[in-house]
């Protein structure tokens, strides 16, 4: 059996395709009318927050290499991690829900998620985990 193992993030070949600029675009027109959760409210977010409690922006209640996951999951720097706050979930059982029941943290513009994915894997990780805090 032949693998390919790619030696750069796939997201660059994204950018150089059509379909990076398609995904920005559907993901633009969904918040004109939102069913992203199971609140599938239909709400303009771009107006007024949904059930959700978020509007246009993703709040981020803290992101870093996270070292307390199985050694194939994190690798040598860690996974990186991007904890959002105002999950929409309500879990009961949430391990984190101090942190992802409240909006909560710090809102980030598109350009500024992606710049701290590039931070993580500019710190050696190998993936990026998005959870509810």
């Amino acid at each position: 059996m032949h693998t390919t193992t790619n030696t750069f993030p796939i997201y660059l070949s994204l950018l150089e395709s059509s379909g990076f600029a398609e995904r920005v675009a559907e993901a633009e027109a969904a918040l004109h009318e939102c069913h992203l959760c199971g609140n599938d409210c239909g709400i303009d977010r771009t107006q007024r927050p949904g059930p959700c409690r978020i509007g246009t922006a993703a709040y981020v209640a803290s992101y870093g290499p996270h070292h307390g996951e199985e050694d194939v999951l994190r690798g040598h720097y860690g996974s990186g991690t991007i904890f959002f706050s105002g999950c929409n979930l309500h879990c009961q059982y949430c391990q984190n829900d101090d942190i992802s029941q409240r909006v909560t943290g710090q809102p980030v513009a598109p350009q500024d998620l992606a710049a701290m994915m590039l931070d993580l894997e500019q710190q050696g990780c190998h993936n990026i985990k998005m959870l509810c805090s």
